[in-house]
């Protein structure tokens, strides 16, 4: 297998998967300060995650700098949620895929692919945040896109705006 094979395939769930979130906001950053922010710096937003530990042997952008095929591990509350980072561009974009088999935080979903679109606006970046999944085993779509959406990303969004400034968008 490839190194690109996982990019592949996660680029296929955001195609395929039937449900999808997505929070639309402004931060008052340059989109270089808002990626560093919410590609590197969860623990300080994202307050569910405790730690985050990257492997970037396998970067596509070389064995010591985070790229796609990097890997990220996030600790919530002692369990590892295990991610590849899909796609990598400063300032632009990054989207990353859950891998659920080697995570020891388990969630009833499979086929995800996360990712962040920034963008320059006046005053600030625009942040578009989208999580695209499929739900696992017999639970309800329409309860797990509010238990991700309403109890883990909206409240994630609203530490940012609180301490960095901005808006809801849409």
């Amino acid at each position: 297998m490839t190194a690109a094979a996982p990019l592949t395939a996660a680029l296929e769930t955001a195609a395929t998967s039937p449900l999808q979130i997505e929070l639309t906001f402004v931060l008052n950053l340059t989109p270089e300060q808002a990626f560093d922010l919410v590609a590197h710096r969860l623990p300080e937003w994202f307050t569910a995650i405790h730690t985050v530990t990257w492997d970037d042997s396998k970067s596509l952008s070389g064995a010591r700098t985070h790229g796609a095929c990097s890997e990220r591990s996030c600790d919530f509350d002692g369990k590892a949620l295990k991610e590849v980072i899909v796609s990598y561009e400063p300032g632009r974009r990054y989207s990353y895929s859950v891998d659920m088999k080697r995570s020891e935080m388990k969630m009833p979903l499979e086929d995800h692919l996360g990712s962040f679109d920034l963008e320059a606006v006046a005053g600030g970046c625009l942040v578009v945040w989208r999580q695209h999944f499929k739900p696992k085993w017999f639970v309800p779509g329409a309860m797990l896109r509010w238990q991700m959406g309403e109890r883990m990303m909206r409240p994630a969004v609203e530490k940012l705006l609180a301490t960095h400034g901005g808006r809801w968008e849409r």
